[in-house]
This record gives C-alpha cells, structure tokens and sequence, in this order.
C-alpha cells in the first residue's frame, strides 16, 4: 500500500526535448526536468542555474521600507540606543544576525535581544518591551516578529519608544501602528514576491539601508531562508544559490565551527545540510533554553569563541534528540488510547514534558498517526498547558483553532502549525473545535500527492545523472527535488537499521544501495514482495574514499505474495519473532514448541480457527487436506507457511516386505504385548511409527487381533491388498500432501491455498 498518490508529471514533447538539449548543450535526461520546471530557452536556464543579484527585487517596493530607512538612519545619526528584537529560531537568529551587522556597518552599536522561549514567549513582550524601555531603548527593530504584537507595540509607540516591524508572519486583522511595517505580504504594499522569510526581509532591509545587497550576509540569509521551509523560488533562490555557495568556499568562523563539529566538510553542504546539520544545531539552542548565543555563534570572528559555542550546540542537540525520542514515545502510546484511535486529530497532553521540543513531537506524530496533532505541555501546577500543533495538507491548522481563540491565552501560526497556551479546563474544548473542523475538512482526505518526474531504467541509475539533477539545487518548496520511479527486477539483503530499526537499507539491481528512513516497518513486505514499484532520489554516499550513488526511498508499491515462504528444514526460534497469530495443527507440535521458543504473537490450534484470521502463519503439517481445507476457511492471505515435519513423522510407508518381516515377529509372538513396539522396531530395523502402522494395517485387514493390550496373529486370514487399508490410505496420503506443501514452488503453492480459500468463500 502507498502512502501517496504517484502524480506522474506531464512527460515533454519528444521533440521539444530534443530542442532544449541542443540549445543549452545538456542531455535529454536534464532537458526534461528543466522543461517540467518550465524553464525553455537558454535565458531561463541561466537566470535558473546562475545566481545574479540584478534579479533581486528594489528593497524598497516593500511597503514602509522607506520609512523604516528614515527612521533606523536617524537613530544611528543621533547616536540613539537601538535594540533589535528577535526570535529562537534558525530565522529569527539569521535575521538577528543580519541586522546588527548592517547596522555596525553603519557605524551603529546596537542590542540584540532574543526572547527566552519559557519566560518571554514569541514575539513582543509587554514587559520586555517595558524593560527596554526603562533603560533607555529609544528604538525598536524586531526581525521575524512583530507583525501581531499590536498589543504590545501600540502601547509602546504611545509610550515614546518607536517601533520598526520587519516580518513575514501570517498577518493578523490588526497590525501595529509602528514606525514601519515591513512586510512582503502587506494589504497596502504591492511586492513581487510574498515568499520571503524573516532573514529574507532582514536582509532587503540591510540592502536598503546600505544601497546594495549586503553580501557578506548572504549565507545568514539562505540559512533563514531554507530552514523556515519557503518557496525557494523567485529571489529566495538567488539568496540560497548565493548564500550556499559562500558556506562551501568559505564560511564565517561560527559556520565553520559548526561544520567541524559536526564533521561535515564545507565544500558537500547544500540545502540537506541545513536542514538535517546546521539548523537543528542553531534551533537546540532556543529549544532548550537560552538562544542569544546562537547570534554570537553566527557574527563573531573568533574561533575559540566560536568553537567553544559549537560544541555547547552540538550537546545541547543531542539532549534535544533524547527528549524527542523520549516524549514521542509516551504520545504515541497516548495516540493508541482507544479514544484517540476514534478521533480524526489528536490532543495529546502531560506533564513534564519539554516545551522547546513539542513541536518536533507533534511532527513525529503526525508522521505516524496521519492526523493533526496538537502536543501541549501541563504545567507543574496543572493550571496551564502549553504547546505547539502540526497537521497534514488537507487540514488548516490555524484556521482550525481560530474559532475556539477566546479559550486560549496565546494563539498563532499558520496552515501547517500552531503554537498555544490555554488553562487545561480549557483543553477539551479546544479538541473538540479541532473535531470540529476535521468533519469538514477531513470528510474526504484523498492521499496526498507524490509528484514523480519520470520513469528511470537501469541505464538511468548513474552518479552522472546526479549531478546532472544537482544543477537544480537547491531544492524546496517551489522547487521540489526530482523523484523518479523504479521498477527493480529483484530486492536483496533488506535490513532494518538504526538504534530502534526505524530505517531501511536494500539493493536492487546491479547492487545499487536504497536508503528509507523512516520505513524500518515495510522490511518484510519489501523482502517477500513478488513485484516493486519505487519511488526514489537519486544520492550519492562516500565511504572511505569511494563515492557511489545511492537511492532515498520516497514511496513504494508491493505486489505482494498471498503465501509468504517461511518453509525451512530445520526450526531455529527465529522465524517465530515476528508479531503473527501461530497456528498449529498438532497439539503435541504446538506444546513442544512453547517450551523450546519465544512467539512474537498469540499461538493457537487449526481446529479452533472459528473467524476470520490475518497475519496468520501455518507452523507445522496437517494430518490431512480437509483440515487443511477447514482452516483456510477463515485464514485471510496473505498467509505465511512452514509446514514444519519431524522426521519422525515424514518416515516412508513400509515395503511389502518390511510388512511381511513385522507379521511374521508378530505369528512367533503371538500374545504381543503392544506396549513393547519398539523391540519389534529394533528387530525388523524399521521405526516405531512404521510398526505402528503396520499393526493399525493388520488389524483393519484382520491379519491380528487386539484384546487389551495383547496383539495376536489370525490363522489362515483372508487375502486382502495393503493399500486397501484406511490406515494405509491416510498414511500414503498424508506423505503425499507433506511432500507438495513442503516442496511445491511458492507460486504452485499460493495456487493451492488460494484455491482452498476462494472455494470456501464461494460455500460460504
């Protein structure tokens, strides 16, 4: 089953590929992508390919950018205190950063401060901003923020102390009266390009105050920039292009010290390495407690300094990691609490929970569960919780919650998430809102949309054509990395990976390595499966020197075999880990095998099948095909079979001459106490079960007779073929239907059952 809609993308006129590979002199394989991306001719792909600062917007189209010009060069004229007003996180530390090397530039010594993410909350703060003022800050500029703080600012501007707002927040019904409000997106402002992040308006407003773009804090602006997840087109490209590029040639010291502790070299980071390295780093810091340092890190030319904060970020990263992995854990066992598994989304709330990590949770929930999840934290008094929600594409979050805003005391965010503080009493009626708007906009969910370029043969599979797809990068929203589909001929050595076997690792043809994160689950479905679909990236991995490509796993699509093959000629405990129903046909089978292993799932007896059974797996031999045929009944492939035989059960019938041997010790003893079989075994070199049989085939034949315990030969008794003995007939049948199910071809064998399964289903 996948877990998203494959949207093959509409595939290029033959012709106008051919066209777009010559004029730009690339292969057909990256005329394709680019023609998908809709760039046809060569000025397209150069304004794509190569960054030029000419295609970044006038700074000065943003609405009130002239006025926050005015206002900031006065202040830095009259030698006025300036405090810029930030935020914890990767944007709001880049623009940070932005902005108080702009104003130094410009021969400003202004203050930095950034909320603490426990005590100040995001955004202004009346009491910050009251402190501020007391000592003396005349000007504001908040960076990545401001936009809703009317509560605030209004008070504040009344109060003397002016206020520039430069944001990119969604924009509430009433905006500040501040000096300025710089905003891509403002009702009166006509800019090209709403898209920006906080470090993107940050640094127009350093371009216009310094009448240039300021370069040397370009890469602060692409890290904001790609780490706040905006469209990376339009100018925010350029900007990431620009700011990568100065990473991999020659990063400010506080990079650099990240990188190496991190131990990534500066000439392989790209978009990834923000989003999985640096900004992680940079955002444990205000998760976990005090993010100031995170603008010391960014701006300072001193390498002890610098690494000294790397390596404090590189813990507190790690600390990060453990609580996630920690509360994630206890949510999602919350998650599976018979209410929640009825509702659409998901409130999860505890106490002792850590704030600064809730919304990786809720993210890691939504991820798991598919719904819109809200993880909040209860304070030690019980009085409050605070926490952070994520949903899913089809479900707008903040438009969600709007409606129950008055049972909040904070509220913000967007379509993908929300941050909130509510009383606890408050907490089912906010659940009961998210229920609320789930019924309509979860009535019907389709699965969301996986866009795939094109179907990839084996000859496509090259580290070239990597680095062909690279020339796109980097890779966001608005500019999504290529995902290819694959039709592998074979998957060998499946292996779950990770400390908690989370992750997956395989090779599909010419021993190509494919990575899925996050799909440790599908690792037998993808190991028995008889056909795969992927979808997949193309990656490159070095290891000791040798770089080859590797795949990331996107999606993938199984058909899959209704008999699973466990069939194995001995029984080490292993093949009984996994979380199945065991099904056994013979009790003594089943008792024997409880002593000896460990089940993974419930075991259970053939006969007491009485409903419909999945995950089911058929651990040893029916005595017979109608027993076969009566657990089938209820048994829903796909099944999983062993058909497990002791030897001693899988014997050969005797010979008509080892029968005659049996018959004759038995007219030499006549009165044969039947209780010592095995002496007759040991005399005619046969097995107990074939004595046995032997004795149960005289007796239906009349050759002996029993009374009690005594076995004695009949006199002259009338000729009558072996096989036409029952006990005969059971045997020889029993042997043969052993003998195709533990050697039958998985494909005859699935026939088989099948045919079991449907020819009950049409009885019933």
């Amino acid at each position: 089953m996948t877990q998203y809609q494959w949207q093959l993308a509409p595939q290029p006129a033959a012709a106008d590929e051919h066209a777009l590979s010559e004029t730009l002199n690339v292969p057909p394989f990256l005329a394709t992508l680019l023609l998908q991306r809709g760039i046809n001719d060569q000025a397209d792909y150069d304004a794509f390919v190569h960054p030029d600062t000419s295609r970044l917007h006038d700074p000065f189209a943003l609405h009130d950018m002239d006025k926050a010009v005015a206002r900031i060069l006065k202040a830095i004229e009259q030698n006025e205190k300036i405090t810029i007003y930030g935020d914890y996180d990767v944007d709001g530390l880049t623009s940070s950063a932005i902005m108080l090397e702009t104003l130094q530039s410009l021969g400003a010594d202004p203050d930095v401060f950034i909320p603490d993410r426990f005590t100040d909350g995001y955004g202004p703060n009346a009491e910050v901003y009251a402190y501020l003022q007391k000592t003396g800050t005349q000007l504001v500029i908040t960076v990545d923020n401001g936009v809703a703080g009317a509560a605030v600012i209004d008070p504040a501007q009344a109060a003397g102390m002016d206020v520039v707002v430069t944001d990119h927040h969604e924009l509430p019904a009433k905006l500040p009266h501040a000096v300025a409000v710089v905003h891509p997106r403002h009702p009166d402002g006509d800019y090209p390009f709403g898209d920006l992040s906080g470090a993107g308006v940050a640094f127009k407003v350093a371009t216009a105050l310094l009448g240039e773009p300021p370069l040397e804090s370009v890469d602060l602006a692409a890290l904001g920039t790609i780490a706040d997840l905006v469209s990376l087109t339009d100018e925010n490209r350029v900007i990431a292009q620009l700011g990568l590029k100065m990473i991999q040639t020659q990063p400010r010291v506080g990079l650099a010290a990240i990188l190496k502790e991190a131990s990534v070299a500066p000439e392989t980071v790209n978009e990834t390495t923000v989003g999985f390295v640096i900004g992680p780093r940079l955002n444990a810091l205000g998760r976990m407690g005090d993010a100031n340092p995170g603008v010391t890190l960014l701006t300072t030319f001193e390498d002890d300094v610098a690494a000294e904060l790397a390596e404090q970020v590189g813990k507190l990263n790690q600390e990060r990691q453990g609580l996630v992995a920690k509360i994630a854990q206890e949510a999602l066992t919350m998650a599976q609490a018979p209410e929640n598994q009825a509702a659409k989304t998901l409130l999860l709330a505890s106490k002792g929970w850590h704030e600064g990590v809730v919304g990786i949770v809720a993210s890691k929930v939504v991820e798991a569960t598919g719904k819109p999840t809200l993880i909040m934290n209860i304070a030690d008094d019980g009085e409050t919780a605070k926490g952070s929600g994520r949903s899913i594409e089809a479900y707008h979050l903040f438009k969600a919650l709007e409606p129950a805003k008055k049972h909040m005391v904070h509220f913000g965010g967007h379509h993908m998430a929300v941050g909130l503080t509510a009383k606890t009493t408050d907490l089912p009626a906010i659940h009961a809102q998210m229920e609320a708007a789930a019924a309509t906009m979860l009535k019907t969910v389709p699965k969301p949309t996986l866009p795939i370029s094109t179907r990839l043969e084996d000859a496509d599979l090259t580290l070239d054509h990597y680095q062909l797809i690279r020339q796109l990068a980097p890779f966001g929203q608005g500019n999504p990395e290529p995902v290819f589909s694959v039709r592998p001929q074979a998957i060998q050595n499946v292996k779950q990976i990770g400390k908690e076997n989370n992750h997956l690792r395989f090779q599909i043809d010419q021993g190509i390595n494919v990575i899925g994160f996050g799909y440790g689950d599908a690792a037998e479905t993808l190991a028995t499966a008889q056909a795969v679909k992927l979808a997949v990236q193309l990656d490159q991995n070095t290891w000791q020197g040798h770089t080859s490509l590797q795949l990331m796993l996107k999606d993938y699509e199984v058909k899959q075999p209704q008999v699973i093959d466990w069939r194995m000629p001995t029984i080490d405990g292993g093949q009984f880990k996994a979380s199945r129903t065991y099904v056994f046909f013979d009790a003594k089978v089943k008792q024997q095998f409880e002593r000896q292993f460990s089940f993974g799932g419930p075991t259970t007896i053939a006969a007491q099948v009485q409903a419909p059974l999945t995950n089911a797996v058929l651990v040893d031999l029916p005595k017979d095909a109608a027993v076969l045929h009566q657990v089938m009944q209820y048994v829903q492939p796909p099944v999983a079979v062993m058909f497990y035989g002791a030897p001693s059960r899988l014997v050969a019938i005797p010979t008509r001459a080892e029968f005659g041997a049996v018959l004759r010790f038995l007219k030499a003893h006549p009165g044969f106490d039947k209780h010592h079989i095995p002496a007759i075994a040991k005399a005619v070199h046969l097995t107990v079960h074939q004595v046995i049989l032997a004795v149960q085939v005289f007796f239906e034949l009349d050759f002996v007779t029993i009374e009690g315990a005594f076995i004695s030969p009949v006199t002259a008794p009338a000729k009558k073929p072996l096989q036409t003995a029952k006990a005969y007939a059971a045997r020889a049948a029993f042997l043969d239907l052993a003998q195709q199910l533990q050697t039958m071809p998985r494909a005859q064998l699935e026939t088989m059952l099948l045919t079991e399964h449907s020819d009950s289903e049409v009885e019933s």
